[in-house]
């Protein structure tokens, strides 16, 4: 059992990169590429301290022991079989290869850490500079984290998803008084679906201006930019590591995870393909009078743009339901046909989102009463003001014959519609039925009359085979309708 609840990305003694790398990127140097699969050793069920358990070099430091992923006696993290979502992530992945997607690493480090050591074959790091880049790239899929991560001081950075599916980074900066402090800064702009794959990298380098190492962090291809970065929101999206000003300032030792949560593909390379740095932001559009959308609880206006990979909530007015997301993938969503639906739209370029929304189509009741959903949604909708939904339900006794009579609700009505006449003929009967009022309206709610006719009145009606005729009192306040006898000389007739 995991006792932390957090899932959280560090790097340690020196920050790592995650991005996005291709088939043809010709990688210099490759310190980590685990892909957990079969042909690399992985198989499912496998305790991830057995994975490719064989060191690079001879080891060389009292920290360094014979494992690449080094694991707590307690930790429970394993390869597993890949679950559906895995396989449906639509964005480049960090190894092109088309069969790396049969086994992830689930993490379950109780409490402790677990290491991917980085070894380049001849000494116990990788170093990076302003020219020579290094970057981590990664798939992950983020559990929301309670509690702000306890973060030791030998990490340089470190990236987790709050309590309110925000991302955060951990880094360095300075304060209004030049004093460095470390700080967490969060995104509030990027909420995090914990049922959502994200392409994670991170990029290495130094800021030769300020004379410190900082990195860069990329989600699905889009940088991310922050007021606590160098330059504000407006800078190059550099954030000062955590340690600037150690012996291991600009050499990246290790990448380690903390909590629960899914990773694959994990990269560690000194070359990456960032796809020109463009990100893919999605434009959503939505009738604004019958619909919102939220994002982390703060409103989205009808025409903007969120990252891609956000998660929204969609919220429909009384009456209608949210019935579908256009243009992108709606990934976990409510079910459509409800007043609301979540989930994480994505799609593999910028793109129009058109969110829709439709009025009730369900089988609806009132007052014990089957009535179409369609008419009663339009019915309430009409009043001044609109009638709600739970105000329906809870009058609907009282309100049932105003429904039918496409009237306000008023306890005082009285107005009716009633059978005037029946005059029956030789082959015929003619049936006069009126209003009490013009206020009556069967124009958009229709009125049945139901007639049944007997040869004799010991056999009796049959009710069940009644003839129906539509009513339509909205011109002359009447209507009359004429009814074949053949079926009998005996008639009754009812209006529902």
């Amino acid at each position: 059992m995991n006792l932390t609840s957090k899932r959280m990305l560090q790097c340690l003694t020196a920050v790592a990169g995650v991005f996005a790398f291709t088939a043809t990127a010709e990688q210099a140097w490759w310190g980590v590429k685990d892909a957990f699969e079969n042909a690399d050793g992985g198989t499912n069920g496998m305790p991830i301290s057995q994975y490719q358990a064989t060191p690079w070099q001879a080891p060389n430091e009292a920290w360094y022991t014979n494992y690449v992923w080094v694991a707590a006696e307690t930790d429970q993290s394993q390869i597993v079989t890949n679950d559906s979502d895995r396989a449906g992530y639509g964005g480049i992945n960090p190894i092109t290869d088309p069969a790396t997607n049969g086994l992830v690493l689930a993490l379950a480090t109780e409490g402790n850490t677990l290491t991917r050591h980085v070894i380049d074959g001849t000494s116990t790091g990788k170093t990076f500079s302003a020219s020579a880049k290094v970057f981590v790239d990664t798939l992950i899929k983020f559990t929301p984290s309670e509690d702000t991560p306890t973060i030791s001081n030998d990490v340089k950075m470190a990236v987790y998803v709050n309590v309110n599916s925000n991302l955060v980074v951990y880094h360095g900066m300075y304060d209004e008084g030049e004093n460095f402090l470390k700080t967490n800064s969060v995104f509030e702009t990027v909420p995090i679906s914990p049922s959502q794959w994200y392409r994670l990298t991170i990029e290495l380098g130094k800021d030769t201006t300020e004379g410190v190492a900082v990195f860069k962090v990329y989600l699905n291809d889009s940088p991310l930019k922050h007021a606590n970065a160098i330059g504000g929101v407006d800078g190059a999206g550099n954030f000062i590591t955590a340690t600037p000003y150690t012996d291991y300032e600009y050499i990246l030792n290790a990448v380690a995870f903390q909590g629960t949560g899914f990773v694959d593909e994990l990269v560690v390379s000194d070359d990456a393909d960032l796809g020109g740095g463009a990100a893919i932001l999605l434009t959503l559009s939505w009738d604004a009078g019958i619909q919102s959308v939220t994002t982390n609880g703060a409103d989205v206006l009808s025409g903007g743009t969120v990252p891609n990979g956000t998660f929204i909530v969609i919220g429909a007015k009384d009456w209608y339901n949210v019935a579908a997301v256009d243009g992108a993938t709606f990934a976990e969503p409510g079910t459509f046909g409800n007043n609301s639906a979540s989930g994480t739209v994505t799609a593999i370029a910028s793109t129009n989102v058109m969110i829709v929304s439709a009025t009730n189509t369900v089988t609806g009741s009132m007052g014990g009463n089957s009535v179409d959903p369609a008419k009663l949604s339009a019915w309430a909708l009409a009043q001044q003001p609109a009638l709600t939904e739970s105000d329906v339900t809870a009058n609907a006794d009282a309100w049932f014959d105003e429904y039918l009579l496409n009237l306000a609700p008023d306890a005082a009505v009285t107005n009716t519609i009633a059978i005037d006449s029946i005059a029956v003929g030789a082959t015929d009967a003619t049936i006069k039925v009126v209003a009490s009022s013009t206020a009556v309206d069967f124009e958009t709610i229709n009125g049945t009359l139901y007639i049944y006719t007997a040869t004799n009145l010991v056999t009796g009606f049959n009710e069940q085979q009644p003839v129906e005729y539509g009513l339509n009192l909205k011109e002359q306040n009447t209507n009359t309708v004429t009814v074949p006898l053949n079926a009998g000389s005996f008639i009754k007739a009812t209006i529902k």
